[in-house]
């Protein structure tokens, strides 16, 4: 299934991107997304359908210590369709609405730094009272 690299290890699978993961009784599973389809382009960023996944158990076979009703939760976690209107992109946020992220990309470079240098006034600075300057620039 897996090509051996020099090190010897196994390439098990060959993925576009992490769903997440997700815990039942005997341990932890990565679902990975291992085929897509672009979709469409929102300004030059590229949206693309989750069309298959697959399940990896993370702790190695060997150490697997097994329960009963483990093979039962897997099945019903696996009934939900990931491919199935489930869409990501690696540099749009698709949590947000459209309207929002323009106006975020709109917003004037003068307004991000002013926001930015308010948020580094109100954090505190751990170097401060030791006069190292930090990348902000003030001693």
């Amino acid at each position: 299934m897996g090509q051996k690299g020099s090190s010897g290890l196994f390439r098990a699978v060959s993925a576009f991107g992490v769903v997440g993961f997700v815990r039942f009784l005997e341990g932890y599973y990565i679902v990975l997304i291992t085929k897509r389809r672009k979709m469409a382009d929102i300004g030059g960023h590229a949206i693309y359908k989750i069309e298959d996944t697959n399940m990896i158990y993370i702790p190695n076979d060997s150490v697997r210590v097994t329960h009963p009703d483990e093979a039962r939760y897997l099945r019903i976690f696996q009934n939900v369709d990931l491919s199935s209107n489930f869409y990501f992109s690696y540099s749009y946020d698709l949590s947000h609405s459209l309207q929002y992220n323009l106006t975020v990309l709109r917003m004037p470079l003068e307004m991000l730094k002013s926001e930015t240098a308010q948020t580094r006034q109100e954090s505190f600075d751990i170097f401060e009272d030791e006069g190292l300057i930090t990348q902000g620039g003030s001693g």
